[in-house]
């Protein structure tokens, strides 16, 4: 590399839980990072930060594990052991259970506010990170040499030279407009109502993802007895739902869900989030990459979107770290090229997953949802199916990075 000043290896645009994740990896590969983010800090570590909840695959938590995060977060987290997966008014239902599979736990959930907390209180000892926040960036350029920043914080502008800018800022991401990447939509039509809740009946480690006419229902065990629910409704519905007092509104969600846990008894505060799918046509651009939803926005059924981001993370933060260990310009297209070429096949799997889960058991033919039931209950008695439905729910697909693999980022 030649010897030009930098103020950063890599400049980060968007400082939520990608983002900040992508950070604290990229300071355990040696980099030198600062983090633009719009909101201050101080709000992302707030409890209020996020009521959502989110469920890590198993492939997640040995990431987090590998990065020193998951200590912090243990006892925050519901280990989830059991996964039922039905049709509302159906007969048949698979199921996939972490002893069938030899692990611990399938996966966990965790709360966003919890993550968001864990990941800035660690930021903040890091030594080779610094946060603009709040602040915006401005434009950008990209040279053969350089990226060159504009960042607006504190009423004033700040320049910034980094060798690579990774865009993590969402599916209307800013970076990925300003490069000019075109990115295609698929809008559902369908907005996810979440919410947390009790029941008479613990999950105790269960999650459930009942699909309907609307759309899927997902109840995720949380601490303290709890479940997270993600219910996805059509956006007329959803208009209508939202608008419900609590009883009528408990009412609705027991009416969709039945009484599997026996009786719902509260219900938190209802956000509503609309769905869509939004692909960028490439990753990334010169001394550019895209990750997380800024590369490709999920439909939230079968919690594959933070763990696809975390995937990236992990892979750029071993792309990274492997070229400063030999000497690599990190923003070069050789390195980036080898970036994108291994995250495209699992960016594509699981947006067709997630995709083809929606699609299918969306489809209202004749006979369809007989067809449905049966091909659950060949499902159900088929081991390799399953095997092969279980991992890919755990993140353990395909090409995994290293810390995927519960390894260290480090090949030394």
């Amino acid at each position: 590399m030649n010897g030009e000043s930098f103020d950063c290896d890599v400049l980060i645009v968007g400082g939520g839980l990608v983002g900040s994740v992508l950070a604290l990896a990229l300071e355990s590969a040696g980099a030198r990072t600062v983090l633009v983010e719009s909101r201050d800090p101080a709000q992302l570590e707030q409890e209020s930060f996020d009521g959502r909840a989110t469920a890590l695959a198993r492939g997640s938590q040995r990431i987090l594990d590998q990065l020193g995060l998951w200590q912090a977060l243990d006892g925050s987290a519901a280990a989830i052991r059991a996964i039922h997966i039905g049709e509302q008014g159906r007969f048949g239902a698979a199921r996939i259970l972490a002893s069938e599979e030899g692990v611990e736990a399938l996966g966990y959930t965790v709360e966003n506010r919890v993550l968001g907390r864990v990941f800035w209180e660690r930021l903040a000892r890091s030594e080779n990170f610094q946060c603009l926040a709040p602040a915006r960036l401005r434009g950008f350029d990209t040279g053969r040499d350089a990226a060159c920043a504009t960042v607006e914080a504190g009423g004033a502008n700040i320049a910034l030279r980094a060798r690579l800018v990774v865009g993590a800022d969402g599916a209307r991401s800013s970076v990925r407009d300003a490069l000019g990447i075109a990115a295609r939509e698929d809008d559902y039509e369908q907005q996810a109502v979440i919410l947390n809740c009790t029941t008479e009946q613990a999950l105790s480690g269960r999650a459930f993802e009942r699909f309907a006419a609307q759309g899927p229902l997902a109840f995720l065990p949380l601490t303290a007895g709890r479940a997270a629910v993600v219910w996805t409704l059509q956006n007329r519905e959803a208009d209508c739902v939202a608008g419900l007092d609590d009883a009528a509104f408990r009412a609705r969600l027991q009416a969709a869900f039945g009484y599997r846990l026996g009786r719902i008894l509260r219900v938190g505060r209802r956000d509503r989030y609309p769905l869509r799918r939004i692909r960028s046509a490439t990753l990334g651009a010169r001394r550019s990459v895209l990750i997380g939803s800024a590369a490709v926005n999920l439909h939230p059924v079968a919690g594959q979107g933070f763990n696809l981001a975390l995937r990236d993370v992990a892979t750029l933060a071993e792309v990274v770290g492997d070229a400063l260990a030999h000497g690599e310009d990190i923003g070069a297209d050789t390195v980036l090229g080898r970036y994108r070429g291994w995250r495209a096949r699992d960016q594509r799997t699981v947006a067709w997953f997630t995709h083809g889960l929606v699609q299918g058991f969306g489809l209202q033919l004749p006979g369809a949802g007989a067809a449905r039931g049966l091909a659950l209950v060949a499902f159900d008695l088929l081991p390799g199916g399953k095997a092969w439905l279980a991992r890919q729910t755990m993140g353990m697909t395909g090409r995994l990075p290293r810390l995927a693999r519960g390894l260290p980022l480090s090949a030394r």
